[in-house]
């Protein structure tokens, strides 16, 4: 009897298992066909996500987005971007520099018509000092002054207005050349003036004497060259003014000689007035 009821509850679950695993089997989906319409269905499939959920593909062109490298800022307006940069022509770098305009030595050369010359000369040298000048050369008739550069425009127009200008002649003469010669000629003076005096110190008594007469040699080449561009140097600061006076009532190199009817004439200065000379009576 225990035997039995045994037997009928191990038949009564082998049943009930057959049945849920049939049942399960009805509800299962059918496996798709490797027909070319089941390929399109499995393409899509692996191409198309519910909604709200991320596939693998959206995932790798998500990471893929952002590890690409920002793209770069606009250039600002009216800059040029680095292709334009290559097309643009290369300035030529062998242009010369400009010349200092500071290495110009100006000069002046006045004639003058006045009544009176002295007080004229002297009225020359009182503008040169007014505007921080002073006086190089005067005589009887001729005077030079030297002005600072910045003061020789103005200085000049002051002198131009004393009497009439019969001649006039400005020069400015660039000495930018001249100047830069003095200065390497002075460097190497200086450059061979040490190494001689380094040798004199090393050498022997008869090596001495030769390098001695070198080093004086080389010490009196650069004393002249230091003169030379001290009195370069004056030149260029200060410019010269040369004015030369005539008097208004000399004679004329052409005029002819005349015979006065009457020797009083020459008392009232007719033959000033006229600027003829007179023909003395034999």
């Amino acid at each position: 009897m225990r035997h039995s009821w045994i037997a009928t509850m191990g038949l009564l679950a082998a049943l009930q298992t057959g049945c849920g695993m049939a049942k399960a089997g009805a509800e299962a989906p059918r496996a798709p066909s490797m027909s070319a319409q089941g390929g399109d269905t499995m393409a899509a499939a692996s191409f198309e996500s519910p909604a709200g959920k991320k596939t693998d593909s959206d995932e790798r062109l998500a990471n893929a987005a952002a590890d690409a490298p920002a793209p770069p800022p606009p250039p600002p307006p009216g800059a040029t971007t680095p292709a334009q940069q290559t097309q643009q022509p290369r300035k030529d770098t062998t242009e010369q520099a400009p010349r200092d305009s500071s290495k110009i030595v100006y000069t002046a050369t006045i004639t003058m018509a006045v009544y009176q010359v002295q007080p004229n000369l002297a009225a020359v040298e009182r503008i040169a000092k007014e505007e921080g000048g002073y006086l190089s050369i005067r005589n009887d008739s001729r005077i030079t002054v030297r002005v600072p550069r910045a003061r020789f425009e103005a200085a000049l127009a002051q002198i131009e207005k004393i009497g009439d200008v019969l001649h006039r002649d400005v020069t400015a003469e660039d000495v930018t050349d001249q100047y830069l010669d003095l200065e390497i000629r002075i460097k190497n003076a200086r450059a061979m003036q040490t190494r001689l005096k380094q040798l004199l110190e090393k050498a022997a008594v008869k090596e001495a004497i030769e390098i001695e007469k070198e080093l004086a040699r080389v010490t009196q080449d650069l004393e002249l060259l230091e003169g030379k561009i001290t009195l370069l140097k004056d030149k260029i600061a200060y410019s010269t003014i040369t004015v030369a006076f005539e008097g208004r009532g000399a004679t004329l190199p052409g005029a002819s000689k005349v015979r006065l009817p009457f020797p009083w004439l020459s008392q009232l200065g007719l033959v000033n007035l006229l600027q003829l000379r007179e023909e003395r009576a034999p």
